[in-house]
């Protein structure tokens, strides 16, 4: 047999592995439909999933967005109590320009010896109603230690920013006097070698509850308080905390980095984990639009 007789049983060997036959045919068929069934149910199924998330999705946003307005609401009456606040604060250091005059010429009266920022209390015995015979208050002072906890000096602050309010004819010295009155502790000696280290430097000495306030922030809140507060409020989850109980935690954050807003620091925070970035961003333009 000649090569070129070879070559053309070959061919027609080749082409005889090629046929398949019907029955081959059906049963290829037949599992290609079942792999498209399989992969359609699949995909149904997927879909389904994906519906499902949505719908939960519109329930989640729809619930934010009415925290949302309820803390919009919260917020725009703290800002309101915070600017009656500051009018308050302002018209209380307005008020009673004639013991202001006094405390003036005390400094300067050649009567004794009377420390830098002394200030009478008040005239015609204001105030003695609320005073025992021996000038003390009938009141109590908060004490205050001193320790390492910031919420200890805020908590304090508190306390006695709203005795002043209760007792808004007291003069300013008055009030250093009896806020430090109850000092103990490390609080004691840091305000009596305050007081003294100014006094031999020949330095303008605490004569306003406010620069009282503003020298004890600088020693007992550390300046990255308000860092923490912005981080422990951008880390906050609900978790397993109900609606309420975290709302809470988050207004109280809040509230102590508000604590701060007197003293020239940061603004608002809110946290970032509580909305959607749309939601998020729009409440914190709220808040820094003020």
């Amino acid at each position: 047999m000649s090569a070129s007789d070879n070559k053309i049983v070959n061919q027609e060997n080749k082409n005889s592995a090629d046929i398949i036959t019907w029955r081959e045919y059906e049963a290829l068929r037949n599992e290609m439909r079942r792999e498209f069934r399989t992969k359609d149910d699949e995909l149904k199924g997927t879909v389904d999933e994906i519906k499902q998330t949505l719908d939960a999705t519109n329930v989640t946003v729809t619930g934010l967005s009415d925290q949302m307005t309820d803390i919009q609401r919260n917020i725009a009456d703290m800002r309101l109590a915070i600017e009656n606040l500051t009018a308050q604060q302002q018209q209380d250091d307005d008020e009673d320009p004639e013991l202001a005059d006094d405390a003036h010429n005390a400094r300067g009266a050649p009567r004794g010896h009377r420390p830098r920022g002394w200030v009478p209390l008040g005239r015609n015995g204001r105030g003695q109603d609320e005073e025992d015979g021996l000038g003390k208050p009938k009141f109590s002072i908060p004490k205050f230690e001193g320790g390492a906890d910031v919420e200890e000096y805020l908590t304090w602050e508190l306390k006695i920013e709203k005795l002043w309010s209760l007792h808004p004819h007291y003069s300013e010295d008055r009030k250093i006097k009896l806020a430090s009155s109850e000092f103990d502790g490390y609080a004691l000696r840091w305000w009596d070698s305050l007081v003294r280290n100014l006094d031999e430097d020949g330095a303008q000495p605490i004569r306003t509850w406010r620069a009282m306030k503003e020298a004890m922030t600088s020693r007992f809140v550390p300046t990255n308080y308000m860092r923490n507060i912005f981080d422990k409020l951008t880390l906050l989850r609900q978790g397993v905390k109900t609606v309420d109980e975290y709302y809470m935690e988050m207004e109280m954050l809040m509230q102590r980095g508000r604590v701060r807003t007197c003293y020239g620091s940061w603004a608002f925070y809110t946290p970032r984990a509580l909305y959607s970035a749309g939601a998020f961003d729009a409440l914190r333009s709220l808040l820094y639009s003020a």
